[in-house]
């Protein structure tokens, strides 16, 4: 089978604790597994709560230092983050490499990811540079009063220490999209990776050290929820919390922020609808369909996995779906032909699996995939799943796996409604040729991200998070920025005038 053209040797691993800009060693450390193989290719550091600790104290003297913090000037922080772009950007294969060794997605989709981290590191040094243009420095906004004895302004400043905590499906992209902001608006970052795929994100202490952020700017800990993600969460040193990942481990950011009553950003699940129109340009639509379902294998939390196709394009439409999806190759993610590499570990295998044949039990056709075969590696086939059951676990619940459910609907109104029949709120898609019905669909469908004749489509400038039990806050955008400032009113009263003179003017 032809290869990928990429070294031999393994890519540059970290196996140390990033802490206060030095590389900290730790007792224990955990396996990290190939998943196309099921081979350790790395042994992990394990944070516990006294390595949390010593990273938010870092990340606290830093916050208040001269340094960093609302004492440094966005056309600073926008120097070190093209420094760490530049610095990626170089290293760009090798962070790759390790992203696709680590979590099995193919080498042509982890080179797109960390393309992606360079764009953000870009972005969000301009942001940063604007925090300063919009007036004095702090990024001041005048304010418009009756009184020309009083003025006001806003002042925009860092939130502080930020304790982020990412998932495994796209390491390295979901790390940055919250440290360039991050770092742009002057807060300070404790960051704990999934211990799933922690490889590239511990090589960001490279980065850091490379680009000059001062000592405990950044902060990498690697190591399970209950030994160091907790211990973070419950930190009283932590100003904000930022959260990508289930639900489930989203209501325990949530509960610890409440314990402390500090703000945190949720972005979870989600059960996201593509709606097919009659009119559509069939081929084109059918290559985003199995974009929204099957890149990085499906585990995407706003992967359109449900879909919903016009009755009467609906027999054209699903035979050639069924074509396409069977040229897939499944492979090794370093084989230049594989296309849907192996699932992150045993553990999602069993879960996918699972809810497939829980599909087929309650009454889903497979028209594709739907078994995996024996292997050392944790491969799963694209599946489609025909006729399936609306109150049905595989159409209700999110799989996170290459697994497409679908059903056919007759008018506009029943496809809005059968779509919006969710707990979940993250992206929905919605393909037709008819601007107007387009448009219509768009404004009712119930979620934060809506596509038009698309799907998974994202740039650094687009706002992205959701509704309902998907989570709330945004990531991207200047959106995306201003998750990491707080807003100070400042109001000044004439040094000459006494409370009396102010009294009348407020009556």
């Amino acid at each position: 089978m032809p290869q990928r053209a990429f070294s031999s040797s393994l890519p540059t691993i970290r196996s140390s604790l990033f802490i206060n800009n030095e590389w900290v060693e730790t007792a224990k450390s955990f396996p990290v597994e190939d998943p196309a193989t099921g081979k350790v290719f790395m042994h992990a550091p394990a944070a516990g709560a006294a390595d949390v600790d010593a990273a938010v104290k870092a990340a606290r003297a830093c916050f208040h230092s001269s340094a960093w913090g609302k004492r440094s000037t966005g056309a600073h922080r926008a120097e070190v983050l093209r420094k760490m772009g530049s610095a990626l950007k170089r290293e760009r294969d090798d962070f790759a490499r390790l992203e696709s060794l680590d979590n099995g997605k193919p080498l042509f989709e982890a080179e797109a990811d960390i393309d992606t981290c360079v764009d953000l590191f870009d972005y969000f040094a301009g942001l940063a540079e604007k925090l300063d243009t919009e007036s004095s420095h702090g990024g001041t906004v005048p304010l418009e009063v009756s009184d020309e004895a009083i003025s006001a302004k806003l002042r925009k400043e860092p939130y502080g220490v930020i304790g982020a905590v990412t998932p495994w499906n796209f390491p390295l992209m979901q790390a940055v999209v919250k440290v360039a902001p991050a770092m742009a608006a002057g807060c300070t970052m404790v960051l704990k990776p999934s211990e799933v795929c922690p490889a590239t994100c511990l090589r960001l202490g490279d980065i850091a050290l490379e680009a000059g952020l001062p000592p405990g700017a950044l902060n990498v800990l690697s190591g399970t929820g209950t030994d160091a993600g907790q211990p973070l969460l419950d930190h009283r040193g932590v100003d904000r919390l930022s959260f990508t990942g289930s639900g489930r481990t989203g209501h325990r950011v949530l509960e610890a922020a409440s314990q402390r009553l500090i703000p945190a950003s949720v972005e979870l699940g989600g059960k996201s609808a593509i709606l097919v129109f009659d009119d559509v340009d069939v081929d084109a639509t059918v290559d985003w369909i199995m974009c929204g379902i099957f890149i990085c294998t499906g585990q995407i939390c706003s992967a359109t996995s449900r879909l919903l196709v016009q009755d009467t394009i609906y027999p054209k439409l699903m035979e050639r779906l069924v074509e396409e999806t069977k040229k897939l190759k499944v492979g090794s993610q370093f084989d230049e032909d594989t296309k849907i590499g192996p699932l992150v570990n045993r553990n999602q295998l069993d879960m996918v699996n699972g809810a497939v044949e829980r599909a087929k039990a309650a009454g889903a056709k497979v028209l594709v995939g739907g078994h995996a075969e024996p292997s050392d590696g944790y491969f799963y086939p694209p599946t489609i799943l025909d006729d399936v059951p609306t109150d049905s676990e595989a159409w209700q619940s999110e799989i996170f796996g290459p697994v497409l459910a679908v059903r056919s609907f007759a008018t506009e109104e029943e496809a809005i409604a059968i779509a919006n029949d969710t707990v979940y709120g993250l992206a929905n898609a919605v393909c037709t040729a008819d601007e107007a019905r387009s448009a219509r669909v768009a404004e009712e469908l119930h979620s934060g991200v809506v596509w038009q004749n698309c799907s998974q489509f994202l740039t650094s400038q687009t706002p992205f998070g959701g509704f309902k039990e998907s989570g709330f806050g945004k990531e991207y955008g200047e959106m995306g920025l201003e998750e990491y400032l707080k807003v100070k009113t400042i109001i000044r009263c004439d040094p000459k005038y006494s409370w009396e003179y102010y009294v009348p003017r407020k009556q």
